[in-house]
């Protein structure tokens, strides 16, 4: 049975190491993501860290340069003690987990894999953990409820809310704490019975995050309390218009902002030629950003182009 070192322990979730296609930017996000975390958690003498599912993206088939980021972000959290559930991402059947891909860190002197629901105790505190798949009948009355759920009415990302699944209502029978993964947006709900909290991803992963902070939690098991810190180092998801750099007349410090170290989708929602489009993404490609798409917010067979107008641009 896991023991945890102490009472203070890290809560992450949805890692989804080899996310979009395994390319290699994503790939050193998460290595340099992992590294941060590191630093962060040994500044605050933390020694364990429960991942709540989804630690690989693909579930039928991982490549062998995922694995071997896998292995890197894992032994830089070599000295931690680790408890990690499957998610749905990590089962290679839709409806059950014991097929997974977790199953390859079984063996790891520091790292707990949890494929069955669980009930561990930590001083005097029971804590239930609970693999992808977890009916309710299977969790017993605990202190703290650990998941992969997919819990009704939450947000399944900034536009739709989850209209199937299990209940929250049903789960605070069982705890008056539950701490999932599953949704990669944080949401903390506080009902008259108890507190349903979602983890979210550690660092932003498409457009769907735009806006949303992301992070780490530090729980303690004793007092049943926890805090969140943002990770300010990984990229965000931006969107800027066009008319909306034009608007700041030259290349100022918060333009700069908005493409540093960020994947940045411009949209071009004003009338521009072709070639100046390649000028401009010239430009703003000399400002740092990890990635730069175009959109198109505007019809241009609408439009009969004078090279001989003075533009905005």
């Amino acid at each position: 049975m896991h023991k945890f070192t102490s009472s203070r322990v890290c809560c992450v979730s949805d890692i989804h190491i080899g996310v979009h296609q395994n390319k290699s930017n994503w790939h050193d996000i998460t290595v340099k993501w992992a590294g941060w975390l590191r630093d962060e958690l040994e500044k605050n003498n933390i020694n364990d860290i429960i991942i709540s599912g989804d630690l690989f993206h693909y579930r039928d088939e991982i490549a062998v340069n995922t694995i071997k980021v896998a292995y890197d972000v894992l032994s830089i959290w070599r000295d931690f003690n680790i408890l990690v559930l499957v998610g749905n991402h990590d089962s290679y059947y839709k409806d059950r987990v014991d097929v997974n891909s977790l199953t390859i860190l079984k063996g790891w002197p520091n790292i707990t894999v949890i494929d069955t629901p669980e009930q561990l105790v930590h001083n005097d505190k029971k804590i239930m953990i609970c693999p992808w798949g977890t009916t309710i009948r299977e969790i017993d009355d605990s202190d703290i409820i650990f998941g992969h759920f997919e819990i009704e009415t939450f947000k399944l990302n900034q536009h739709k809310v989850c209209t199937e699944g299990i209940k929250s209502s049903q789960l605070l029978k069982k705890s008056d704490l539950v701490i999932t993964g599953h949704f990669h947006l944080r949401e903390e709900r506080k009902y008259k019975n108890g507190t349903v909290l979602y983890l979210g991803s550690p660092y932003q992963m498409d457009f769907g995050d735009v806006e949303s902070s992301k992070g780490y939690y530090i729980l303690d098991i004793d007092s049943k309390k926890y805090t969140f810190t943002e990770n300010n180092i990984s990229p965000k998801h931006k969107k800027v218009t066009l008319s909306e750099l034009v608007s700041y007349k030259r290349i100022t410090d918060e333009v700069k902002k908005i493409f540093h170290n960020n994947i940045v989708k411009l949209i071009i929602d004003k009338n521009i030629a072709p070639d100046e489009i390649e000028i401009l993404f010239n430009k703003l490609s000399t400002l740092d950003a990890n990635s730069i798409t175009v959109d198109y917010a505007i019809n241009f067979d609408r439009f009969n182009i004078n090279e001989n107008e003075e533009k905005d641009l």
